[in-house]
């Protein structure tokens, strides 16, 4: 229960913030007059407007899948790869292309 509410609050904050910064843009006046207008911390506005512009850059990118017919490997063979926290099982029947794709779109993340 204790995870939860943890969870709603930093979404409560993250709504907070983001709303403040949209509504300081909207005004057109600087982020110190805003802040002193709202009675916000300048620091905490600079923090999260930095915050939610890093998590709003990244993006999914679309990753089209032709069926292809599989290669056939060995039952007991078996790939695990971590890298940058990530991990990809590759077992029996995967299909090269698209662990190619992935691996470019991992990289393109990174970017």
């Amino acid at each position: 229960m204790a995870k939860q509410s943890l969870t709603d609050e930093r979404m409560q904050k993250r709504i907070f913030w983001k709303q403040h910064i949209k509504e300081c843009g909207r005004m057109g006046i600087t982020q110190i007059e805003y802040c002193r207008q709202h009675k916000l911390s300048t620091k905490s506005f600079t923090y999260w407007k930095r915050r939610l512009r890093q998590k709003s850059s990244v993006s999914f990118v679309p990753v089209q899948v032709k069926p292809e017919t599989p290669i056939v490997v060995d039952r007991s063979s078996e790939l695990v790869l971590h890298k940058d926290g990530y991990r990809i099982e590759i077992k029996e029947g995967f299909n090269p292309a698209v662990l190619g794709e992935v691996l470019r779109t991992i990289r393109e993340l990174k970017c």
